[in-house]
């Protein structure tokens, strides 16, 4: 069975991320967002419907321009051409940008959160501080987060505890899963995107951390056999509005753009929890082990959390500290 991650996640819309924006240009103001990921991603898709609702809802005095794959501009300039209005509205993965605040990186660190419940309730928790930050920072206003599927374990053989992971060949491709591998006693292994369907069909790798969605799209079921559900993480794209465009917006043009964001916000979620259960289906259906974590191991992976918070508070400092507390509160 063949499949890409465009069938994968483009198959997923509802019938609202079929509208388009009909009315030509001319009719309002022409704006641009700078979408990072390409046509056929879901986030991609909820952003051009995010804009056909301003547009509808503002009768086209603003038209949105969604131009995708970070043509625009790459996603590390962003923020910058937001505060300089050289782009009116722009998405970029929150933990690319964790140099600028450490509370963007928390939903990238691993075994924080155990689904996308518990990653919805970090994100009201670090939503108003992200929101005064970047408004007072980086003269942009924080209009929404959407997740991507969670991160899960693909194994050429059953894992069963932590153990089983010494000495495997663990793909890393960031700060924390060279950490993780570590931890682990694995040994990491660097992989270019690109390349990562053929090294795993040729054995070059014996485990990695990715999502669902990914498993199926690169058919990891020609080398791996297990995929362990451990929600490692729940990373989010955010969108963002210049503030200097903002200023420039109407009431009733603001309030539309708010409507469209808190939309766009809850069928995106939606959408990606969707994509993490197809993902999942899929993988089962070219015969790879889809299971829980079971209760030994989820207890040793909470561990390696609970670490992972410390290294960050330490980095962070006390006064981001707060968050991670009222966190934990509720969690446990």
């Amino acid at each position: 069975m063949t499949v890409s991650r465009r069938t994968l996640i483009s198959g997923l819309a509802p019938a609202a991320l079929q509208l388009t924006a009909g009315a030509a240009w001319s009719k309002g103001h022409r704006l641009q967002l700078s979408a990072a990921y390409g046509d056929g991603i879901f986030h991609t898709q909820n952003l051009r419907n995010f804009a056909a609702r301003v547009g509808a809802d503002t009768r086209q005095s603003l038209e949105i321009e969604v131009v995708s794959g970070s043509a625009l501009k790459p996603m590390a300039q962003v923020l910058p051409a937001l505060k300089r209005n050289d782009l009116q509205f722009g998405e970029v993965l929150m933990s690319s940008c964790a140099d600028i605040h450490p509370l963007l990186a928390m939903d990238s660190l691993p075994f924080m959160v155990r689904g996308f419940d518990e990653a919805a309730r970090l994100w009201q928790l670090t939503r108003p501080v992200l929101q005064e930050f970047l408004l007072a920072q980086q003269g942009a206003r924080l209009l929404f987060a959407v997740p991507w599927p969670a991160q899960g374990l693909l194994s050429r053989r059953p894992v069963h505890s932590i153990a089983d992971l010494k000495g495997l060949r663990l793909r890393v491709q960031s700060d924390a899963t060279k950490r993780l591998a570590e931890l682990w006693g694995a040994q990491p292994v660097v992989i270019a995107a690109g390349d990562l369907g053929a090294v795993v069909e040729q054995g070059g790798i014996d485990a990695m951390i990715t999502s669902s969605a990914t498993g199926a799209d690169i058919q990891a079921w020609k080398a791996m056999k297990v995929f362990l559900d451990i929600k490692a993480w729940i990373p989010k794209n955010m969108l963002c509005v210049s503030e200097l465009a903002w200023r420039g917006f109407t009431e009733p043009e603001r309030q539309a753009i708010g409507r469209a964001a808190e939309s766009a916000e809850k069928e995106g979620w939606a959408l990606a929890q969707q994509a993490d259960e197809l993902g999942k289906k899929i993988l089962a259906d070219n015969k790879v082990s889809v299971a829980a974590p079971s209760a030994d191991l989820r207890h040793m992976l909470d561990l390696v959390g609970e670490r992972f918070g410390r290294e960050w508070v330490a980095k962070a400092g006390s006064s981001n500290m707060s968050v991670l507390m009222e966190y934990n509160k509720k969690r446990h």
